[in-house]
């Protein structure tokens, strides 16, 4: 497969450029893990460091030649230093359970379904997970006490703008109460809220040892 396998699926998709530039801005990331990627390359082109984690074979062909996303990740960078690319084939319900704890910065979830519940143990204390409501995990990252809402990601006329502010009103959903985890679980989809992003920030917040 060719660098235009990456640049069709990104035009399909749209251009998530602007989204990760504002997240690298905010987080200061390094080192970001991308589980069910398939051909969204667009975090290469703001942030240095990547891993892809995908099952599809398609994925896995176009990851093949590790020089096609490295080249054209370094034409569309915005970093000085040359990018560095990881692939992972398979289930990241299964891949992610393999790699090593605490070891990224960023994990990202876009339409990739409960990536929030597997991706925890990789990321470092203080780490950072970028979510959006698909398949429900931006609610299920909101229910668990691991992460802790740190800002909301807004998309109008074509920029990204990110949010710190007035937190609460977040995940506020329009029918009370809000689902469990296992309703979520049950329908996959996500809760209809009164004030809705298009993604959010999480910041990951180790869990301490339990007592007694």
């Amino acid at each position: 497969m060719t660098s235009r396998d990456f640049t069709d699926y990104i035009h399909h998709i749209g251009d998530r450029t602007g989204l990760f530039l504002a997240v690298a801005a905010h987080t200061g990331a390094h080192r970001t893990l991308y589980p069910g990627s398939y051909l969204d390359l667009t975090p290469s082109y703001a942030l240095p460091d990547v891993t892809y984690l995908d099952s599809d074979p398609r994925a896995r062909k176009a990851f093949a030649d590790p020089a096609t996303a490295v080249g054209l990740a370094g034409l569309h960078r915005h970093y000085p230093q040359d990018p560095e690319i990881t692939f992972i084939p398979g289930d990241y319900t299964r891949t992610l359970r393999e790699l090593h704890a605490a070891e990224w910065d960023l994990a990202i979830s876009l339409y990739a379904g409960p990536v929030s519940e597997h991706v925890a143990r990789c990321l470092g204390p203080g780490g950072w997970l970028l979510a959006n409501n698909s398949h429900a995990d931006a609610g299920l990252a909101h229910l668990n006490p691991a992460y802790r809402l740190a800002a909301a990601i807004h998309h109008r006329s074509g920029r990204y703008r990110l949010t710190a502010d007035d937190l609460g009103r977040y995940f506020l959903p329009k029918e009370p109460p809000h689902p469990t985890r296992e309703q979520l679980h049950a329908t996959g989809r996500g809760t209809a809220y009164i004030h809705p992003a298009t993604a959010y920030l999480f910041q990951h917040v180790p869990l301490g040892p339990r007592s007694g």
